[in-house]
């Protein structure tokens, strides 16, 4: 059963081939090649129609008439814009699920076929292929992907390479030299590596393979079969040596790839910094996105627009956006579940003078979610969450004095401790103490010295470093023991870790936290969360702001949670993390930049490590 939609084939052919002209009605065994590869696709049970798409020269007629007397649906448009072709027969089709098969593949295999569409409709990716890693052999290769995925690679895949090869901006194999989307990618993948050798049809010599195999096989067979065959005649043996792997599409990037872009110009984003240098004190409302964290004149200081993972600046340079709004972002710019959502609540109002039902509907989902959660109320950012969470936890022991580790915001009590403390009162710093992260002996040291004085204890539980073994469940006994409130920061951990956050990632329950960033996709929200004996202070502390029920940020929230489960996000983005720490430090390596930059940290914060003279802390 195809659980995502009807399931169409497209089998894209030509007649025009720089190496074996006219190649697709070539014989063999008495039939053309492209005969071979449209009956094979065919017999995939899987797949619910198919079509051969081809181009519209006269070359192309014996092509196409041959799929029309096979009964196959023709569609024939653009010579060198094959994505287009793809397009309209998806439309014509009604497909939501697109198999694509090339006509250099005369024994591509029904069962293969059937796997990767499987995975596809299982996996909930948005591209399924069983060549992301190779281990079939060159000639069995078959991509699906969504018609939601080819619908944004038609609007965004501008390059004539990318319009011909149709799937490499989906695919990204090729991201080192193209541009490629964001797209989640999952890969079918043979449990014995068989990529070394070659059953595609290229050059005279892969004709006189097929050929010779042809004869040897049975109607029904199997690519398990061709292997017999080659091992019952080792003479046929075609092996695919590395540097014929996708040789047309090789040839065609050397034609099209474009000449190195010229260096990128930031006129309007200085004209912009002038502009706001003086009426703006720092030219902009964060530290962190400020020209103290970006150089002015090698860098944009200024971003008009983004979708999905990528940003443009004030001068129309366009970014990979590895910050992501400080973390916020993290289904991506413009994600059209969180838009749509924001969207449909904004013909109802944005703000009222009572409290609106969203404000239950999240914090119901929040008390689901997160372990230590039975009430929560909300703020507007993480200063806003930390600041009250330790109020409360004040009110709540009746002392004074703050431990803490991590970064925790702007205000007095935190930031007095940092080199940012200007303007905060000596009497404020005195109350809170850092204490070094994976060093429970140091905060126990704290509490020990005065038993008495400490409130909360509030800490990022996991963050540019990961918990040593046994550390979290150490500050959880000590502040126990001592009747210090436990207070987990979550705003940047929370949502990527776990949907409960660290806490639930690690088993150690605090009794309050706070969540922010992740939680609205980048509109402003913060939650603190706790038990209701400790949150039950509420009502007595003054923690009351006009725009903490803002009603776009609360249903951005719900869109935002939502998804982030229904789409069981957070392992995806983690192994996307991974990947990108890996394929990153093997390119440093490869270019002997390894001892300058890495990619470092856990696999839900990537963190680029720049090793020089000096090394800068990054407030956010």
């Amino acid at each position: 059963m195809n659980t995502r939609g009807r399931t169409v084939a497209i089998v894209q052919a030509r007649m025009a081939s720089e190496r074996l002209p006219g190649k697709a009605m070539t014989d063999i065994a008495g039939r053309p090649a492209i005969g071979w590869v449209l009956e094979r696709v065919r017999r995939a049970p899987r797949v619910d129609e198919v079509w051969l798409a081809c181009g519209q020269a006269k070359d192309d007629d014996p092509l196409a008439a041959h799929g029309e007397s096979l009964g196959v649906r023709v569609f024939r448009g653009s010579e060198d814009d094959v994505m287009s072709r793809f397009i309209a027969v998806a439309e014509r089709s009604k497909a939501e699920a697109i198999v694509r098969v090339t006509g250099d593949c005369p024994f591509i295999d029904p069962g293969v076929i059937d796997a990767v569409v499987e995975r596809f409709h299982n996996c909930g990716a948005d591209f399924v292929s069983n060549t992301l890693t190779r281990s079939y052999p060159d000639g069995l290769d078959t991509e699906v992907f969504s018609r939601d995925a080819l619908m944004r690679a038609d609007r965004e895949a501008k390059h004539p390479f990318l319009r011909l090869h149709v799937t490499p901006y989906i695919h990204g194999r090729l991201r080192d030299v193209m541009p490629c989307g964001d797209f989640s990618r999952e890969q079918v993948v043979n449990d014995a590596d068989f990529s070394h050798l070659r059953w595609t049809l290229d050059e005279a010599e892969d004709l006189d393979f097929f050929r010779a195999v042809a004869p040897e096989l049975q109607v029904n067979f199997t690519w398990l079969d061709v292997v017999a065959a080659c091992t019952r005649k080792p003479r046929l043996l075609r092996i695919n040596h590395r540097d014929r792997t996708y040789s047309g599409t090789k040839r065609d990037l050397e034609k099209l790839a474009p000449e190195a872009p010229p260096p990128r110009r930031f006129d309007k984003s200085n004209h912009l910094f002038d502009r706001a240098a003086t009426v703006i004190p720092l030219a902009s409302q964060t530290f962190s996105k400020s020209h103290l964290q970006w150089v002015r004149g090698a860098s944009p200081l200024f971003f008009t627009h983004g979708r999905g993972c990528r940003a443009w600046d004030a001068d129309g340079n366009g970014y990979i956006d590895h910050v992501l709004g400080l973390l916020p972002v993290i289904l991506g710019y413009r994600d059209p579940d969180v838009d749509a959502a924001i969207e449909a609540q904004l013909e109802s109002g944005i703000t009222f003078s009572l409290a609106h039902p969203l404000e239950i509907e999240l914090a119901e989902r929040l008390v689901e979610l997160i372990p230590c959660a039975e009430m929560a109320r909300f703020g507007k950012n993480g200063s806003d969450a930390t600041t009250a969470a330790v109020r409360l936890a004040r009110a709540h022991t009746g002392r004074d004095s703050v431990a803490l580790c991590g970064y925790h915001g702007w205000h007095d009590w935190y930031i007095g401790t940092t080199s940012r403390g200007a303007g905060v009162p000596g009497a404020v710093r005195e109350l809170s103490h850092a204490f070094p992260y994976n060093d429970a002996d140091a905060l126990e040291s704290l509490l020990k010295a005065a038993p008495d004085a400490y409130a909360a204890v509030i800490m990022e539980p996991a963050g540019a470093q990961a918990p040593e073994s046994g550390f979290l469940e150490r500050v959880r006994e000590v502040t126990s023991r001592y009747g210090v409130v436990l207070i987990f920061d979550e705003i940047v951990a929370g949502f990527r870790l776990a949907m409960g956050g660290a806490q639930e990632h690690y088993g150690v329950t605090p009794d309050l936290a706070c969540f922010g960033k992740a939680m609205a996709n980048g509109m402003p929200i913060s939650a603190v969360v706790g038990g209701r004996d400790i949150m039950g202070g509420m009502e007595e502390i003054f923690f009351s702001t006009t725009f903490g029920g803002e009603t776009l940020s609360l249903a951005a929230a719900i869109a935002t949670l939502d998804k982030l489960r229904r789409e069981d996000a957070i392992p995806r983005l983690q192994r996307r993390g991974a990947t990108l720490m890996a394929g990153a430090n093997d390119v440093f390596a490869a270019h002997g930049l390894d001892e300058i930059l890495s990619f470092g940290g856990a696999d839900w914060w990537p963190r680029l490590k720049i090793d020089g003279p000096t090394e800068q802390a990054q407030l956010i």
